[in-house]
């Protein structure tokens, strides 16, 4: 006998696609939020690794903290200064380590950044530039400020000893560099990040105390931002300079090299949060921040 064989009709063929169309609608935010999901796990891995540099730089240099920078009184460029990201470098190897996946704006790279501070013969030099667009932005306020000694600035790394909760204080948050008109960030991360709150209220009508200084309000302490701005939308420093790349949560590392993702709301947690630092801490049991 001979076979029949016997095609698909149209209204057949329009079903299966329908079925593949709505499967796949299915499986795709699946998927995605699998793969970001992995990327969030990386960039915890280099935040651990990041911290782990952390204690052995602090262990070579007497218990201290890295210092923010070499000069930061002087106009910095790569002939005269060193960032703590390139400090720590030697610990990590990879300098990959200092970006988060999620993080794919533009962004100065190490093999791109040549220009007229670049020091014949010094390797370091290249990576200066890049190193301020880290996505780990450090809590230097607190861990490494840099302050005012008679004429000059300089920076005063606390000793990681000292720290008396190094499992719920902050050393590194995912930060932002910039932000466009529409909101996205752009330009990479931010190699400094600044507290949501600066002072507590004094005690029976007493001056209200500079936590960064342990001084009466007013003190000098240099900072490359005053405050967080939360009232701009669309400005990088909303947060402080720290941002929500992963489903938007924050990675963050803790001083005693565990890693984990907070909301935006964890961060600010124990302070009344105000533009320019004019909320004050309203419990320090729970304030992340502050290394005291």
């Amino acid at each position: 006998m001979r076979s029949v064989c016997r095609a698909f009709t149209l209204v057949e063929l329009l079903v299966v696609l329908a079925i593949i169309a709505v499967v796949a609608g299915v499986l795709f935010p699946v998927f995605a939020h699998a793969r970001e999901s992995g990327k969030s796990v990386t960039c915890l891995s280099n935040f651990r690794q990041v911290s782990t540099a952390t204690k052995l730089y602090s262990g070579d240099y007497d218990d201290a903290f890295m210092i923010v920078n070499h000069q930061p009184a002087e106009p910095p460029n790569s002939r005269n200064d060193r960032t703590w990201v390139q400090l720590s470098l030697p610990y990590v190897r990879k300098f990959s380590v200092f970006y988060c996946p999620s993080d794919t704006s533009d962004r100065p790279r190490p093999e791109a950044s040549f220009d007229a501070d670049l020091v014949p013969g010094d390797t370091d030099s290249q990576y200066y530039t890049a190193s301020q667009r880290s996505n780990l932005g450090y809590n230097y306020q607190y861990l490494s400020p840099i302050v005012r000694m008679g004429s000059r600035w300089q920076s005063t790394p606390r000793q990681m000893s000292s720290i008396n909760s190094p499992s719920d204080t902050i050393l590194f948050a995912d930060s932002v560099w910039a932000r466009r008109e529409d909101g996205t960030p752009t330009g990479g991360g931010s190699w400094l990040v600044v507290p949501p709150c600066r002072y507590s209220p004094g005690v029976n009508g007493a001056a209200a105390i500079d936590t960064f200084t342990g001084a009466s309000r007013g003190g000098e302490v240099y900072t490359n931002s005053i405050g967080w701005r939360v009232r701009d939308d669309g400005s990088p420093l909303i947060f402080g300079g720290a941002w929500p790349w992963h489903f938007q949560r924050v990675n963050v590392a803790m001083i005693d090299g565990s890693a984990r993702t907070m909301t935006t709301g964890d961060l600010s947690a124990g302070c009344d949060v105000r533009d320019s630092w004019q909320g004050y801490i309203k419990d320090e049991n729970v304030y992340r921040w502050d290394a005291r």
